[in-house]
């Protein structure tokens, strides 16, 4: 009868640990494949530009370049405020679920 409650109070102890880890890793992960994907989209903005002024070769260009650039930076800083925004959300959604988790885990709180 002892070792049946000191194995529940394990479990009992051990669940809302065991909840957290894969909360986390979770979590984890979705936070590392949003920064690998803005990452990815920054340098493929760079990239554009840097070709892009690769191919000046006159004023007609030069001025085709410098028109880009401005809307290049105007899609920039939208992007900028969309991945903020995202993160927020991202931020604020694991804390949600980190606030349930331990209230769930409260004893008496099932």
């Amino acid at each position: 009868m002892l070792n049946n409650e000191l194995t529940q109070q394990y479990q009992s102890f051990l669940n809302p640990v065991i909840k957290a880890n894969k909360l986390s890793a979770a979590n984890l992960e979705a936070l590392v494949n949003f920064q690998m994907n803005a990452l990815q989209s920054y340098i493929d903005l760079a990239m554009s530009r840097m070709k892009a002024a690769a191919d000046i070769s006159d004023p007609d260009s030069l001025q085709a370049f410098l028109t880009g650039q401005a809307e290049a930076i105007g899609g920039l800083q939208q992007k900028f405020m969309d991945d903020s925004k995202a993160l927020a959300d991202l931020t604020s959604r694991f804390k949600a679920e980190f606030d349930k988790l331990v209230q769930e885990s409260l004893p008496g709180r099932k």
